[in-house]
């Protein structure tokens, strides 16, 4: 088969500002794993490769490809909508397959759009060999678990598929059919950055992730030499000086982190690490973060959501406040830098709340603090609970971006309010002299000069022009 796998843009998503051009995972094992079948992968990432919905059309109309897919979240959807409608315009018997977590949760949705005849959900990469299989030899998609499909007019869908038992049986990801190799990675030191996933599923039953819909609680994880053979393969083969790791939680398991540091340094592989998707502050220790800087960590990213407890419990984080305050104060005696996210609007928030969470940022005295305002994401239950009072605004998708105006209210919170306050949290964390000197210091590479230099006029210009 001969297959296009598609990374939709995701400017409408950032609402004005720039997007991150970032492999995308997802796609480079699926590739890998069609790859591997004998098929025929390409890979276009439109924002990387800045693609027009012209050039688009015009490279699928001279390939005319068996199976185009794409991966789908709730903002992206109408991104990846305009591709697959060039797609049936220029080469009509192209199969057209969405998969990722909007097309999970909204499977019939998702089908319901002409352009669409097939949806994959859940995890992707053995059911999307499938497919493949079934095109292939002319069967019926019947057989193939984990799909939503047109059939005679109709949709039909199949049981769901079993999530991969063990992940060590996935090839590494297909870097290399990305056309681009200058992806940028958020404050990374050195241009040459990887990403790696190593585990999939979290335990947390956080009310606003929508990600264990595809991946599960059930935490299942590579195996340490799996995993620092990928590391090695990219430092010795790749030239890679940094890598980002992308797991829900990598330390769920203490004896994997120890493990992982250990075969790391048995191969005496020299690489920095970053974990800038955030580790629960329940899942870190004292021995857990020296384990971490020992493989060659210098900086990792909490999600701490909020400065109220309250609203933490509401929202069933699960985490403790003063275990958050301890795991920041080990983490600055071990010189790891530290991200902190927080959310405003969540259910049962104020504007004392927010005071508290801007309060407590400052206590915390991260090196980076992000102050994001809540996306009530279709497939989490804070959108299931606001949408049952009607405090959801609107069903938009292109307004769920992470940077677009909210679409949500509270009872004691309004749209606005909750702009104007995260417009104050960025003023009161960043505007303080010693923060502004810390900043500064912060830049020891070229790399984090530049990619900080786009991200740094974005928050000012937030700050200083931004309406609320």
């Amino acid at each position: 088969m001969d297959i296009l796998l598609v990374n939709p843009s995701q400017t409408e998503a950032y609402g004005g500002m720039k997007p991150p051009v970032q492999m995308h995972m997802g796609l480079a094992y699926i590739a890998a794993t069609l790859e591997k079948s004998g098929n025929l992968v390409e890979i276009m990432d439109i924002d990387a490769e800045g693609l027009s919905l012209l050039d688009f059309a015009k490279a699928v109309k001279a390939k005319k490809y068996d199976i185009a897919g794409f991966t789908v979240t709730s903002p992206t959807l109408s991104s990846a909508l305009k591709l697959a409608n060039e797609v049936k315009k220029q080469s009509p018997a192209t199969l057209t397959v969405f998969g990722g977590i909007h097309a999970t949760i909204r499977p019939r949705e998702t089908l319901g759009f002409g352009c669409v005849d097939v949806v994959v959900k859940g995890e992707g990469e053995i059911t999307f060999r499938e497919i493949a299989e079934s095109l292939a030899h002319k069967r019926d998609l019947s057989d193939v678990k984990g799909l939503a499909y047109k059939k005679n007019g109709t949709l039909a869908e199949t049981p769901a598929r079993p999530l991969i038992d063990n992940l060590d049986e996935l090839p590494f990801p297909a870097r290399d059919l990305f056309k681009k190799r200058a992806y940028t990675y958020p404050d990374a030191l050195y241009r040459d950055t990887a990403p790696v996933i190593t585990s999939r599923g979290c335990p947390g039953m956080c009310t606003y992730c929508n990600v264990r819909q595809i991946f599960g609680n059930v935490f299942r994880a590579r195996s340490a030499r799996n995993v620092a053979e990928e590391i090695e393969f990219l430092v010795s083969k790749m030239r890679v000086k940094e890598i980002h790791v992308w797991d829900d939680n990598f330390t769920t398991v203490k004896k994997r982190v120890f493990e992982i540091r250990d075969e790391i340094r048995k191969r005496n592989l020299k690489v920095k690490f970053a974990f800038p998707n955030g580790i629960r502050a329940d899942f870190l220790s004292e021995e857990i973060l020296k384990a971490l800087k020992d493989m060659g960590t210098y900086s990792i990213a909490v999600g701490v959501e909020s400065g109220s407890q309250e609203v933490l419990n509401k929202a069933r984080k699960g985490v403790k406040l003063r275990k958050v305050e301890e795991v920041f104060a080990l983490a600055k005696k071990m010189k790891l830098e530290m991200w902190a996210f927080f959310m405003i609007g969540l259910v049962g928030e104020d504007p004392h709340t927010v005071k508290q969470t801007i309060d407590f940022a400052g206590r915390l005295d991260p090196d980076v603090a992000k102050f994001h305002i809540l996306k009530p994401y279709p497939g989490t239950e804070v959108y299931d609970y606001l949408r049952s009072k009607n405090f959801i605004l609107t069903e938009d998708y292109d307004q769920f971006g992470i940077h677009t105006p909210p679409v949500h209210r509270l009872e004691r919170l309004l749209p606005f309010e909750m702009l104007r306050w995260q417009k104050k949290a960025y003023k009161r964390f960043y505007l303080r002299p010693r923060q502004i000197v810390k900043q500064i210091l912060r830049i020891r590479t070229f790399n984090r000069f530049i990619v900080n230099l786009g991200a740094g006029a974005g928050l000012f210009r937030m700050i200083l022009f931004k309406k609320g």
